[in-house]
């Protein structure tokens, strides 16, 4: 089991339904808690759950651009090298 708290969020990840639901009935009956089920979003990142557990950080990205006038720039390709070896100097 895992327990994530960050200010007034707490993000609980368990495989076994039971214990899940027992830990959100304890937290509700000693503190006033909301059970927002399935998590959506985190810190800014958004959260697909899936068997692979997946993380997608696209929104994050997409605000990135829209703060730095960015979202409407035109993409370019950039081709390299794939047998380049990078060397420290």
């Amino acid at each position: 089991m895992y327990l994530i708290a960050y200010i007034d969020d707490i993000v609980i990840i368990e495989n076994d339904a039971t214990r899940l639901s027992q830990l959100n009935e304890h937290l509700c009956n000693h503190f006033q808690t909301k059970n927002l089920e399935s998590l959506k979003y985190f810190l800014g990142i958004e959260v697909v759950q899936s068997n692979e557990g997946v993380i997608f950080e696209r929104k994050y990205a997409l605000d990135i651009l829209k703060e730095t006038y960015m979202i409407d720039c035109k993409l370019v390709d950039c081709p390299m090298d794939s047998n380049q070896k990078l060397m420290a100097e």
